[in-house]
């Protein structure tokens, strides 16, 4: 089929929004084609440009860098770029105008907004260039997923900032026109609006389907569980949330085609993407520097898990340094001169804060939960579920069901709870029409009644991909890996059990 819309997209990117999407996104498919040291001295030039300016025109770091002698004068050591503290996103919101650029009256700037995963609102500034070199990082990675400019694309996506604000204005529905996509709205996810979302998905005939990976997991459970597949999608690309081993599974399946995967948040952008499904997310060393990091603030080798900091090297109206986005991931590749940064992301294992902590301090992260009551022990009757901890000792687990539960599931359910973060904790069931979403549109499966420990704590049980998986375990289900620590032999023991009742 012609591809008409592709000169369409070309004259309304240069001549009516006058954007440089078109030259970011040729220089950005250049860059990841270049030798790995060439792409590796350009981003550190970046970088030094980015630590230029923000020594000159934004006052926190004017201050910061020559106290830690980052910047000596005009003389820059790359080498201290580590010792920059992390930026948190509650130095962001405290410090928000000393943060700013004191250059913005020559900038096109704007203000963004994300309540990110925690519900924490906060807000930064960012420039066009910025906007354009990440519109243009997204299209590049569509185009590794075999996309074309201009191909027809679904998004389910559609935060409540983006459909309240009005961010669907008359310029982006232009704009959605000359890139050929149809956004549908990822809130409404009852059984009735995933049958009109798989309708237009079939009318539209997409070659690439973008979402929200929890959202794209619901569709493809409903696909499956009623026997259906959606043919012709050439491929799913999610992004937003965690894209586990089995959510990956279940689309591929109900979509019949590869999965990508890509990573980023609203306050940096998208800053890594999979070039080859489950290879490992390579970073877009163009626009960013992301660093993983342990407990005490050092660098993860290939193979670690730690706490993700990103510099973005685009958006100089306000420069976040080092930003602690709240996610941990383990290393792929690395590099260390002339200071460390990651290349490509291994996995993403997810939000950092969203563990079950128990009364002596260990933690369950929550896939653990994802997992064991969403896949292993939901046999189609849950459609969604959420576990709120309301104490060491108290969780509830809220359940919108699909069916009628089993005989003795939540005896079960508890039960195997109980097993891994302790018998003295008291395990009640609420069943609701409807789970709320977060203002981002993103589903949190786990809210805790503390946060872990401190960053870069090591939970005593961890489920992730890449690890060695219990025999039982594997042959109970084939779950995602569960090891490390004292509550790994409880929590495979207490799978297997239930996998031989």
């Amino acid at each position: 089929m012609m591809n008409w819309r592709h000169p369409i997209l070309t004259v309304y990117d240069r001549v009516v929004a006058r954007s440089p999407i078109p030259d970011y996104r040729r220089s950005l498919s250049l860059f990841h084609e270049l030798p790995r040291q060439q792409r590796r001295d350009i981003q550190v030039t970046r970088l030094a440009r980015l630590l230029r300016h923000a020594a000159r025109h934004v006052p926190w770091y004017r201050d910061e860098l020559a106290r830690l002698g980052v910047m000596r004068g005009d003389v820059l050591d790359l080498e201290r770029f580590t010792t920059i503290p992390p930026l948190t996103r509650d130095f962001l919101r405290e410090r928000f105008d000393s943060l700013a650029s004191d250059d913005l009256a020559s900038r096109r700037w704007y203000r963004n907004c994300s309540g990110g995963s925690t519900g924490e609102p906060v807000a930064v500034l960012q420039d066009r260039d910025y906007e354009a070199a990440g519109l243009a990082a997204i299209e590049m990675h569509h185009a590794w997923a075999g996309r074309r400019p201009g191909e027809p694309m679904v998004r389910l996506w559609a935060s409540e900032r983006d459909i309240l604000l009005g961010s669907q204005g008359w310029r982006n529905q232009v704009s959605a026109f000359a890139r050929n996509h149809v956004l549908l709205n990822a809130f409404r996810m009852s059984a009735d609006a995933m049958e009109r979302h798989v309708d237009q998905i079939r009318r539209r005939r997409p070659v690439l389907v973008e979402a929200f990976a929890e959202s794209a997991y619901e569709i493809a459970r409903h696909l499956n569980e009623t026997g259906r597949q959606l043919h012709g999608v050439r491929s799913v690309v999610t992004s937003a949330s965690t894209l586990y081993p089995f959510i990956r599974k279940e689309v591929e399946q109900a979509f019949g085609c590869p999965v990508y995967n890509r990573y980023g948040s609203r306050e940096v952008g998208s800053f890594a993407g999979e070039r080859t499904p489950g290879g490992g997310l390579e970073v877009f060393a163009a626009t960013h520097w992301v660093e993983v990091v342990d407990g005490d603030g050092k660098p993860c080798a290939p193979g670690e898990e730690g706490d993700v900091l990103v510099t973005c090297l685009t958006n100089l109206a306000m420069p976040l340094i080092r930003y602690r986005i709240g996610d941990r991931a383990t290393v792929g590749e690395a590099v260390a001169t002339p200071t460390p940064t990651v290349e490509v992301l291994q996995t993403v294992t997810g939000r950092a804060n969203d563990a079950f902590v128990r009364p002596d301090g260990a933690t369950v992260p929550g896939i653990f939960f994802m997992y064991f009551i969403g896949v292993f022990y939901s046999r189609n009757w849950i459609r969604m579920f959420q576990v709120v901890q309301r104490g060491y000792d108290d969780v509830v687990i809220r359940i919108v069901p699909a069916a009628e539960p089993p005989a003795n599931a939540l005896q079960e359910i508890g039960d195997t709870l109980r097993r891994v973060v302790g018998q003295s904790c008291q395990v009640s069931f609420e069943f609701a029409d409807t789970i709320e979403k977060l203002p981002s549109g993103k589903h949190r499966y786990l809210v805790p009644f503390a946060a872990p420990p401190s960053p870069g704590t090591r939970p005593w049980l961890a489920v992730r991909d890449g690890l060695t998986e219990p025999e039982a375990l594997a042959t109970a289900c084939g779950a995602p890996s569960i090891a490390m620590g004292p509550l790994a032999d409880a929590a495979a023991a207490a799978l297997a059990q239930r996998a031989d009742a």
